[in-house]
């Protein structure tokens, strides 16, 4: 095959290739952050559900692991439909690429 056979990918697929890499970075790098939050997010819901063994054990002050409980809310619904959306990306974009290959056959 010579070189000229070879096409080179457009510059509409080279955008959408360069998305897919985005989206596939900004998932790992989301997935790693959640994990993080979801882990403290566990720890403060089992406080908060089992005060009495909060109270013997860990001597934390309720009012406090309530407030870093709801501070977090929103940033692991953030995080997560975040994670959503790029996976749905990674998800649609080999989807398309294989659907408009076999199309243009």
């Amino acid at each position: 095959m010579e070189q000229s056979e070879i096409s080179q990918p457009s510059s509409q697929q080279q955008w959408g290739l360069r998305f897919y890499l985005f989206a596939k970075k900004t998932h790992r790098l989301l997935v790693v952050v959640i994990v993080f939050v979801t882990l403290i997010m566990a720890g403060t819901g089992t406080v908060l559900k089992y005060p009495e063994l909060a109270k013997y054990l860990f001597k934390l002050d309720l009012n406090w692991v309530r407030y870093l409980h709801n501070e977090l809310s929103p940033i692991f619904t953030t995080i997560l439909i975040l994670m959503m959306l790029s996976g749905l990306i990674m998800y649609w974009y080999p989807w398309h690429t294989r659907r408009s290959a076999k199309l243009n056959k």
